[in-house]
């Protein structure tokens, strides 16, 4: 059995343990017991911050988007010009699952299911304009051209999407 801690970053080690069972057993296989176990808490522990599973995986998935946003939305603001900006976020993309491979891997499984509540699909909306903001910009100064905004999308992030997956899977930069 594994030891109860007292003390430490158990909201950490919370959202550690959901990414890990999530990733290795899926959603829906993935048990509030196997997670506290995992996490080296009491099952307790998970409750008191959690109403239910169903809260802790839409928890854990609006931190990791939030954090793959903010993580976007540096790499394009470290540059100056609307063609740079765009790369720098594409790419961001790519070293965000490099460096959180399981947490990449995590918010694919939890973006494709029904977990979410209008208030949190419409929060990752909001990121999602925010950058398409940039691109927009992209395409008023020349750099882009111009095309329905739904298409564009789908040409710049699905890509990324697919070798985020692939860099995630691989732990190592596709060629």
């Amino acid at each position: 059995m594994v030891g109860k801690r007292k003390t430490g970053d158990k909201l950490g080690d919370i959202r550690r343990a959901t990414i890990v069972e999530v990733v290795q057993r899926g959603s829906s296989a993935a048990s509030v017991n196997d997670i506290a176990k995992r996490a080296g808490l009491a099952v307790g522990t998970i409750y008191r911050y959690y109403k239910n599973k169903e809260q802790l995986l839409r928890a854990v998935q609006m931190s990791i988007k939030t954090d793959l946003h903010e993580h976007v939305m540096a790499a394009a603001q470290s540059e100056r010009d609307a063609k740079a900006k765009v790369r720098a976020m594409w790419f961001s993309i790519l070293h965000y699952a490099h460096a959180n491979p399981d947490s990449f891997l995590f918010s694919e499984v939890i973006l494709n299911s029904d977990l979410l509540v209008d208030a949190e699909r419409d929060l990752i909306h909001a990121m999602l304009l925010e950058g398409m903001q940039i691109v927009e910009d992209a395409i008023q100064d020349g750099t882009g051209l111009r095309h329905d905004m739904r298409a564009v999308r789908t040409i710049l992030i699905a890509p990324a999407l697919h070798l985020g997956r692939a860099t995630a899977r691989a732990g190592e930069f596709p060629e």
